[in-house]
């Protein structure tokens, strides 16, 4: 009797083991969702041999600009203050986001401000052959008045 009991329970939980293992797929099933829908747009925006006056859809699109700095130096100018902030989903005061910028060869690449965007000197220029990480902190985000500060 008592081995009886014993393969009753074997059985038992044989059955629970498919039931277990078809509810952790499940519940991983919105997790590998959010993996298939990643976006397949680049964030990389190659300038090539030319200076680039960026949009403020560019600015909010890409996160490395790339310049090929071989033959001379180049100028990056970024969007308006406004531009950068209208790109944003809920701007606000001291938000920082940042973007990169290479200088891919044996010139500079130098950082130039739109209207109301401040660029420190830690951000003003990008040294030959390196890539060099800007922040960009929003000074104010009022309809008209926006600014922000390039580190």
């Amino acid at each position: 009797m008592l081995i009886e009991r014993k393969q009753i329970r074997q059985r038992s939980a044989r059955w629970h083991l498919p039931a277990l293992f078809i509810l952790l797929m499940v519940s991983l099933l919105p997790l590998t969702s959010c993996a298939t829908s990643q976006s397949t747009q680049s964030n990389f925006y190659d300038a090539g041999a030319s200076d680039l006056t960026a949009s403020g859809a560019q600015f909010d699109q890409y996160y490395l600009f790339r310049f090929n700095t071989t033959a001379s130096a180049r100028t990056l100018t970024t969007p308006s203050a406004a531009d950068i902030v209208a790109g944003l989903s809920s701007p606000y005061v001291g938000e920082v986001f940042f973007f990169t910028v290479a200088a891919d060869g044996s010139y500079t690449v130098t950082i130039s401000g739109g209207t109301n965007v401040t660029v420190k000197p830690s951000a003003s220029t990008v040294a030959a052959n390196t890539t060099l990480a800007i922040y960009c902190e929003l000074d104010n985000v009022s309809s008209g008045s926006e600014s922000v500060t390039l580190y």
